[in-house]
């Protein structure tokens, strides 16, 4: 049982219509045949003028993990993971959008083109205080430590069929390395001292955000789909419009803001 937020607003009231009456709306997902890598973190001699050809060179060599990266594997795992989402959101889900796949699906609600999926690679550095434990006491240093980092950028294209218009969406995920305490013992010495290590991003989980990433989307969409409702069917002359989501978690409707960014075209 959906259980949701009470209230009376306007914005609510058709929230809640739309996700009473949503299913069975179809969509239509092209997916993104290529996986664009940039690695923008990169060394070299200031002194020395490069071609663009040699700077792609050195950032591919430089880079930890992009050079390693499966376009094939995270584009499929990504977008199989954004249209079984939205199958279990209720969406009658169909994939590309030619004109055979338009001509056999009658009335399609929307379609949602995977317009760019950019995976860039940087890192930074953190610099933290470290405790020694020696005979003659505590002794504080600083050091640094390296945080890898990698951002899935995202742009998105939603038309509505039956309205002929179309919103470029963008959205901007990252993960990064953690940082754990843990003990330096200096053997024959007798010291040691608590510092902090990096836990590396490994490759496992760069194909983990590209499923985790293709779910989000997906509610994201979901949440997209919805509030273009409540605009399309809202009395007018209503100002400062409330933005709602749909909590999962909770299995209500929620204000809040649009973690989409419309990208004006």
């Amino acid at each position: 049982m959906v259980i949701l937020l009470t209230g009376c607003s306007p914005e609510y009231n058709l929230a809640k219509r739309y996700v009473r009456n949503h299913k069975d709306n179809r969509i239509i997902i092209i997916p993104a045949y290529e996986l664009y890598k940039d690695n923008l973190t990169i060394s070299y001699n200031a002194k020395h003028k490069y071609s663009r050809h040699q700077l792609d060179s050195i950032a591919w060599v430089q880079s930890c993990y992009i050079k390693h990266v499966s376009d094939s594997v995270f584009l499929t795992t990504f977008t199989n993971s954004l249209i079984n989402e939205l199958r279990r959101e209720g969406f009658d889900v169909y994939v590309d959008g030619g004109a055979e796949v338009n001509r056999i699906i009658p009335d399609p609600k929307w379609v949602v083109r995977l317009a760019q999926l950019q995976l860039d690679e940087n890192h930074t550095i953190t610099k933290y205080q470290v405790s020694t434990e020696k005979v003659s006491g505590i002794q504080y240093s600083i050091a640094s430590l390296r945080l890898n980092m990698l951002t899935l950028n995202s742009w998105f294209e939603a038309g509505q069929v039956d309205t002929g218009s179309k919103q470029l969406l963008f959205l901007e995920e990252s993960i990064m390395d953690n940082r754990t305490l843990g003990y330096d013992f200096i053997l024959n010495k007798g010291n040691k001292g608590l510092q902090e290590n990096r836990d590396s991003i490994r490759m496992d989980d760069i194909y983990y955000m590209a499923d985790e990433s293709g779910r989000k989307h997906a509610e994201l969409l979901f949440d997209h789909f919805l509030n273009e409702y409540i605009g399309e069917n809202l009395p007018a002359g209503i100002v400062n419009r409330k933005y709602y989501y749909y909590d999962r978690k909770r299995n209500s409707l929620m204000q809040g803001v649009n973690e989409w960014t419309d990208v004006k075209k």
